[in-house]
């Protein structure tokens, strides 16, 4: 339980939660190993959990064209102490990209369901999770977005 939720606050998820609603929040999770090469989720899925790396290396890859998976561009690679799947778990969408294991990789699922759940009987708590998730989003899209100056200045 530890590992979690050392895991859960360095993800930055925890920032501001209290210690017991955080031993809460890592009782919904599930541990979940994943050998070198192994696809994690699928572009289009319609899971909603959020996972966070405790060992390895994913990578984010885009279908070339929506109806050809064998083809992918890797737009970036996540590691330990990061997450993945925010945007599902925020608007209920598909998954916007593919997750595959680079290495053997160790991951703990928030359930979907059971996370939200906890969250709706915890407002308080669900309203500075969901604000920790949304500052995560804005990071990596202020990231995304200066990469993209950066091409169009060079």
């Amino acid at each position: 339980m530890n590992d979690v939720i050392r895991l859960l606050h360095e993800t930055g998820l925890m920032r501001d939660i209290p210690d017991e609603d955080v031993r809460s929040l890592a009782s919904v999770s599930s541990r979940h190993n994943y050998p070198q090469g192994s696809v994690i989720l699928r572009e289009d899925d319609s899971s909603r959990d959020l996972y966070l790396i405790r060992k390895g290396r994913v990578s984010i890859a885009l279908n070339i064209t929506p109806a050809d998976e064998e083809r992918k561009e890797i737009i970036f690679t996540l590691r330990q102490g990061e997450l993945f799947g925010e945007m599902s778990l925020v608007d209920g969408s598909p998954r916007s990209a593919s997750v595959n294991a680079e290495d053997n990789v160790v991951l703990y699922r928030l359930d979907y369901e059971d996370l939200i759940q906890y969250l709706e009987n915890n407002p308080s708590i669900g309203f500075l999770f969901m604000r920790n998730v949304a500052g995560i989003i804005a990071g990596r899209t202020r990231s995304t977005n200066m990469l993209w100056r950066n091409l169009m200045i060079w």
